[in-house]
């Protein structure tokens, strides 16, 4: 059975915007100042964790205690993250269709409660989080304990996502990657993925072509 696992920043939760605002205050904070877009475009690159290091490296700040604020500045705003438009859609099409879709993310539990609240978390298998304390990605630690977990065949599972590290993820896991690039997101594409939609609803016509 086909099998589809989801990135969530980016991809089924719309929450860059609260994410750059934490991290542009958290850096604030300590005197750094960024660009918005720049800083954007550096997380889509690679990831919060890494853009932190980097920074922390430049100015001689320590990247944890800056990773930590970040991230309660996040968990504050919880409340307010909404979907990105069309996943509710998706995500209840692909159910119909038989995909059995699953959540890989290096955010926490927490991140589960705005699948629940936006009434989405039903849709999902399963959800592994930071929690399960697996190498971050781009190894492929992740999908691999996905595919084991539930018998995936990797020949018709695919990892959606908005970036390079996710885009190497699957190459890693040996699983397809579809890259998701809104029209006013930096992403970047990588060449090894197997398509890229602008919009998630064109996620099911994409698995709706697999079939034919």
């Amino acid at each position: 059975m086909t099998a589809l696992i989801w990135d969530l920043d980016g991809t089924v939760l719309d929450s860059y915007g609260i994410i750059l605002d934490s991290t542009l205050r958290a850096l604030s904070e300590v005197g750094v100042s960024v660009e918005r877009q720049e800083l954007h475009r550096r997380l889509i690159a690679s990831s919060v964790r890494s853009v932190l290091k980097e920074i922390g490296a430049e100015h001689g700040l320590d990247p944890d205690a800056l990773w930590r604020r970040v991230d309660g500045l996040d968990r504050e705003r919880n409340g307010e993250v909404p979907l990105m438009e069309g996943a509710a859609e998706a995500l209840e099409r692909l159910s119909e269709m038989g995909v059995r879709s699953f959540v890989y993310t290096h955010n926490s539990r927490a991140s589960l409660e705005v699948l629940e609240r936006c009434g989405v978390l039903k849709f999902f298998e399963y959800a592994l989080t930071s929690e399960a304390g697996l190498p971050r990605k781009p190894t492929p630690d992740g999908i691999e304990w996905l595919v084991r977990r539930f018998e995936l065949d990797k020949r018709q599972t695919f990892y959606i996502g908005d970036r390079p590290i996710d885009a190497e993820c699957a190459r890693n896991a040996g699983v397809g990657f579809l890259l998701f690039k809104p029209p006013a997101s930096p992403a970047i594409p990588t060449g090894t993925e197997r398509t890229t939609v602008t919009s998630l609803t064109e996620v099911p016509e994409f698995f709706e072509r697999e079939r034919a």
